[in-house]
């Protein structure tokens, strides 16, 4: 995982209130995370899902929103199921941990 991104991810995860944010802004939380974990960068990630890349940053961001569409080519890129896209089960257990 990449270090100076997952201490920033950490930073954001551990002053949110997962019960309370908005969906967008757990989505954003939850893809940042599948991202870290994965081997792409934001940048091969953005093409891979054909979506600029200033979009998807304000997406990870909660600033933008997204379409069906989008988040089934998100899973295909990231080898997940829509269902573990939404599962926020592994945010609040590295939240309890730390």
């Amino acid at each position: 995982m990449k270090t100076l991104e997952y201490n920033k991810f950490m930073n954001k995860l551990m002053s949110t209130d997962l019960n309370t944010c908005s969906l967008s802004y757990a989505f954003a939380l939850k893809l940042e995370y599948l991202l870290l974990c994965s081997d792409l960068s934001l940048f091969e990630f953005a093409l891979a899902i054909n979506l600029n890349y200033s979009y998807l940053n304000d997406l990870l961001r909660s600033k933008k929103h997204i379409s069906l569409n989008k988040i089934e080519c998100i899973c295909k890129a990231l080898h997940v199921d829509v269902i573990e896209l939404f599962d926020f089960t592994p945010l609040i257990t590295i939240k309890e941990k730390k």
